[in-house]
């Protein structure tokens, strides 16, 4: 984890890391707290074939560069997480260089 600080008000943003690659960052404020996630082309392609992440993640991910989520309870986590596990298996699989093997996810 780092944190950097945004140009101009100075807010401390906690910024969550594998290696050298961003996995996500947060904004708190006040009682809002929020977790943008970013993506390069190949990061986008990846989650949006990914059918076992949520088709509104999906689609916030195919639309822009980044997904932002608003978290006000501990339901809002799993859509953003599944975007977080899937950036992070990538990252691992490139620095690896091995193929993650696909298993069912259970319900």
């Amino acid at each position: 984890m780092k944190v950097q600080y945004e140009k101009h008000s100075r807010e401390p943003i906690p910024s969550f890391y594998y290696g050298s690659r961003q996995l996500f960052h947060v904004h708190a404020r006040g009682e809002e707290i929020s977790a943008t996630i970013h993506s390069d082309q190949k990061a986008r392609t990846r989650i949006v074939e990914d059918q076992s992440i949520d088709w509104r993640a999906r689609d916030q991910v195919k639309k822009r560069t980044f997904a932002a989520f608003s978290l006000r309870c501990s339901k809002d986590l799993v859509p953003f997480m599944e975007l977080v596990r899937a950036k992070y298996e990538m990252i691992n699989q490139e620095a690896t260089g091995k193929q993650d093997e696909q298993r069912p996810v259970a319900f």
